[in-house]
């Protein structure tokens, strides 16, 4: 165990780096918060390096290695941390190799997804209807701090691609059923077994082009006021009505 003092040390300017996309994409790691987002991600995750506060290492129980441990003050952590209120631990973990799309369903495909809190609720949701193949289209880093955190650790139970539209079309085995505000079927009308379920940008939704490149269009009744749905709200619903035909 080692213990740094300086917020001008380099390892600290490194953690704090590893908050903009670009620095992570090139180091090949993220930067994880919390006890219960650490622990979990330590089941599926090669994990580089954790650092506590004092307090933190005094009092909580984590079971990880001494030697894997840098203890820093609570005003490095505050410079480290993204949140208003840190934890006390964070650590290092490698951003896994990518793999092969999957052949078939039930999936999830994100395009465009901007917010980190619908990206990390629609994880964590997906995780929840045991929906383990998300696929993402652009948008926000998966990794990014604030994604991680809204998933609330259940970034381990499923598994994370990442292509270009392109890309996605081209794997013309996959089933896809665009989520669309109108003109889709409705949910006793649809059959979402072994499909993935294509959720749009929050703003402006599917293009005319990503809905065309789907097989079936599924459109969640309203019988409220509200014109939409929010976009983590009407995945959620999809992924449910989803999860009971597989």
């Amino acid at each position: 165990m080692k213990k740094i003092s300086s917020a001008q040390n380099e390892e600290i300017k490194h953690l704090i780096n590893l908050q903009k996309r670009s620095y992570r994409e090139e180091q090949g790691q993220f930067i994880v918060e919390g006890t219960r987002a650490c622990t979990q991600l330590l089941q599926s995750y090669k994990a580089v390096a954790f650092y506590m506060t004092p307090h933190y290492f005094e009092f909580q129980n984590i079971d990880i290695a001494t030697d894997s441990i840098t203890i820093v003050s609570q005003a490095i952590m505050n410079k480290i941390s993204s949140t208003k209120t840190p934890s006390g631990i964070c650590a290092i973990f490698t951003i896994p190799e990518s793999k092969p799309l999957p052949t078939s369903g039930p999936g999830l495909i994100l395009i465009e997804t901007s917010d980190p809190g619908n990206m990390g609720t629609l994880i964590r949701t997906a995780a929840a209807m045991n929906v383990k193949e998300v696929i993402l289209v652009g948008g926000v880093d998966p990794y990014n701090p604030k994604v991680i955190q809204s998933t609330a650790g259940c970034l381990t139970n499923v598994n994370i691609y990442q292509v270009t539209f392109e890309q996605l079309v081209a794997q013309k085995i996959l089933e896809m059923c665009a989520l669309v505000v109108k003109n889709g079927r409705l949910p006793n009308q649809i059959n979402l077994k072994n499909k993935f379920l294509v959720v749009g940008n929050e703003s402006h939704g599917l293009s005319n082009e990503q809905i065309a490149a789907c097989n079936e269009k599924l459109t969640i009744p309203m019988p409220g006021q509200a014109e939409s749905l929010n976009a983590a709200i009407a995945g959620s619903i999809g992924l449910y009505l989803m999860t009971l035909q597989n």
